[in-house]
């Protein structure tokens, strides 16, 4: 079995690199989301980072990680066989082309056993690691229903003032880890980023905002949803449920499907998508490395 060779994507790989992630994307939308514009993958660019692949004397692409500027790794490895194993053993290769190009992941996230060998292989120690469960939507004919009294409507950037007390409370309770602080002014840019680049529904309830659902990733042809928040005064009476519904009553009529990542210890939010047609897939995680 010859070992895995890491190289980084150009765009004479950008159909292969393509094929690749349509097969794999109800597990990885977060990365498809982040290099699609307009339906076409569109490598990142500069100096640091980019999409690296991997593969085998006797294949194609069998790997990819997506190195983003942010510092953010998005590793989908082969597995189950060989390939895998030779993948993985090949990243020694792969940090030292990286160190090389001043870029170090500061967080990883995607399929556990795909972070998990990312750090093995690429020798990171997490400081922080976040479990979750990922789940995919099964569509099926649905109408959303509205709760007497609640509103709900997109998002336009007249609303950002509005939502972003409903986005700092989500952030606090849901994203921040004990390494990190929360960042108003970054809170604020990335929520006016994802109204105008994603789908992002709101509800009121007496001109009151009570609630938030939306996309964070919308790939080629899957939706990553993320975001959902009921204030805590208003949970228990049927709002999320509303929120989600409109919301993949939208994505459906675009033709796409959708995914999500949950804590799975949110037994309220597991149970309300699978009541929704979601179905679990896998082990997915977020690891941090530094704050």
């Amino acid at each position: 079995m010859s070992k895995a060779v890491w190289r980084r994507a150009g765009q004479a790989d950008l159909a292969d690199l393509a094929a690749f992630l349509v097969l794999r994307e109800e597990r990885c939308a977060g990365f498809t989301g982040r290099l699609v514009r307009k339906g076409e993958l569109r490598l990142p660019s500069g100096f640091r980072g980019g999409v690296w692949i991997s593969g085998t004397a006797e294949t194609d692409i069998t790997a990819a990680i997506l190195c983003h500027p942010s510092r953010l790794a998005f590793p989908l490895l082969a597995q189950g066989n060989e390939g895998g194993r030779a993948t993985e053993e090949g990243m020694a290769e792969l940090a030292t082309a990286l160190s090389a190009r001043s870029w170090a992941a500061v967080s990883a996230i995607g399929p556990a056993r795909d972070v998990l060998a990312f750090e093995r292989g690429c020798a990171y120690l997490p400081r922080v690691e976040v479990r979750y469960e990922l789940m995919a939507y099964a569509p099926r004919p649905a109408a959303a229903t509205i709760p007497p009294a609640l509103s709900i409507g997109r998002a336009s950037i007249q609303h950002a003032g509005a939502l972003y007390p409903l986005q700092e409370a989500y952030e606090r309770e849901e994203v921040l880890t004990p390494i990190h602080r929360f960042d108003a002014a970054s809170c604020r840019v990335a929520l006016e980023r994802s109204i105008e680049e994603q789908l992002i529904l709101y509800a009121t309830e007496g001109g009151r905002f009570v609630g938030k659902a939306g996309t964070n990733a919308r790939g080629f042809a899957v939706d990553q949803i993320g975001g959902v928040y009921v204030v805590p005064d208003r949970r228990g009476r049927g709002l999320g449920r509303a929120l989600m519904e409109s919301l993949l009553v939208l994505i459906g009529a675009e033709g796409r499907r959708a995914v999500l990542f949950v804590k799975p210890e949110n037994l309220a939010a597991i149970g309300l998508y699978r009541a929704l047609g979601f179905r679990s897939i896998d082990e997915f995680r977020a690891d941090y490395y530094e704050a």
